[in-house]
């Protein structure tokens, strides 16, 4: 059975062969797993959920893995940002996900937003904004699958490259 669940140490094995797969793959935008030896990943998650001795300029988030129950392997990663700052209002949003790298292009994108999106609302989001890059049509088509609709394109420089964001809205 495919569920959003809290993380928890039952798939951390899982999550870390996630987060090793990334790494072998380098790629522009980075792993999106913590690695999960070099920090205390489900204490991590629980201070972003009770928005808690965060970053200067970081907002309170809930982190839900997607796993298979009969498999116990993860699969995915969806964080629900609590609020908006200014800039995540140009680029991230409210939601964020991850698929692991070997289990792209098999609809859990799609599948963990639809999944994630009573919690956003249980938190109390009524606009949902997410965000991808102009380049990434099959983040695109995620969004466009679970109802979201382009609301506009803004230029944006991140981590020094210039990228045009393409955000999505969605009423709850």
């Amino acid at each position: 059975m495919l569920r959003l669940i809290a993380p928890c140490d039952a798939y951390l094995p899982s999550y870390t062969e996630a987060c090793d797969e990334y790494s072998a793959f380098p790629r522009r935008a980075g792993n999106p797993f913590s690695d999960p030896r070099s920090t205390d990943l489900l204490a991590k998650y629980e201070r972003y959920r009770q928005a808690r001795d965060l970053p200067p300029g970081y907002v309170g988030s809930t982190t839900l893995w997607l796993v298979d129950d009969e498999a116990q392997r993860f699969l995915g990663q969806i964080d629900i940002r609590h609020q908006l700052t200014d800039s995540l209002r140009l680029y991230g949003g409210h939601i964020g996900y991850a698929v692991r790298l070997g289990e792209w292009n098999k609809g859990y994108g799609t599948l963990m937003l639809s999944l994630a999106l009573p919690h956003a609302q249980a938190l109390g989001i009524r606009r949902c904004l997410i965000t991808c890059d102009d380049d990434n049509p099959g983040s695109a088509r995620v969004m466009e699958k679970n109802g979201f609709t382009l609301g506009d394109k803004v230029n944006n420089v991140i981590d020094g490259y210039p990228i045009i964001t393409r955000r999505y809205w969605k009423t709850l």
